[in-house]
């Protein structure tokens, strides 16, 4: 999943400009970036060249706002649960990680999940407008390791950034493919559908690689 926080982007209008985003959301994260075209895309979304140009001016374009405005709808949600976490337990840094950890999470609708996984492939794939926002916007990260940092003081802090960096590296392992790989490595007995369970393995592992116990 990836964490900078863009620039706001303006709600997905109806009609059009709708079914644009959401078609080429929906192929780049089945197929990747590179294999889908602008055909591909009006063609899934029942319209022509020309309202792509219309309300995005490129493919490029309509890559950067897909990107910012599902990023910006998942850095939102991490940023309540954060509020809430330092407002209502200050100094517990196991429910800082779970603000970091929990919405990517639980995004288990059909919208949420194609979201992450174009997320997920801009990461490594996407143009380099998106990639170079994810490399060099980490506003959204900062604010979740300063909490941390306050949350423990004892640890110093290249170490803390050490261990967030390696926590993000698990999260963005997480992928519908990671899933599959591991249940044929586990016979079936290892699956994601429990999203609770999940959460709490996930919160649980994280946790541990910053001196917390399990919870209770």
């Amino acid at each position: 999943m990836t964490e900078p926080t863009p620039a706001a982007s303006q709600p997905v209008e109806d009609g059009a400009k709708q079914r644009i985003f959401r078609a080429a959301e929906a192929l780049v994260a089945e197929h990747g970036f590179e294999a889908i075209s602008t055909r591909d895309i009006v063609a899934a979304a029942g319209v022509n060249i020309a309202a792509v140009n219309y309300h995005y001016g490129t493919k490029t374009k309509l890559m950067l706002d897909i990107f910012r405005t599902r990023a910006a709808e998942l850095n939102r949600e991490r940023t309540r649960l954060l509020r809430i976490a330092t407002e209502t337990q200050p100094g517990d840094a196991r429910a800082i990680l779970r603000a970091l950890i929990e919405p990517p999470t639980l995004w288990i609708s059909d919208d949420r999940r194609v979201a992450l996984r174009f997320l997920n492939r801009a990461r490594s794939e996407g143009p380099l407008e998106v990639r170079e926002t994810i490399r060099t916007d980490v506003r959204h990260l900062r604010r979740f390791v300063d909490a941390l940092a306050a949350a423990l003081p004892a640890l110093p802090r290249d170490e803390l950034l050490w261990r967030f960096h390696f926590a993000l590296g698990v999260l963005h392992h997480n992928q519908a493919a990671d899933y599959a790989r591991l249940a044929i490595l586990s016979d079936d007995a290892c699956a994601p559908d429990d999203r609770a369970a999940l959460l709490r393995r996930l919160l649980d592992f994280i946790a541990g690689g910053f001196g917390l116990p399990p919870a209770a």
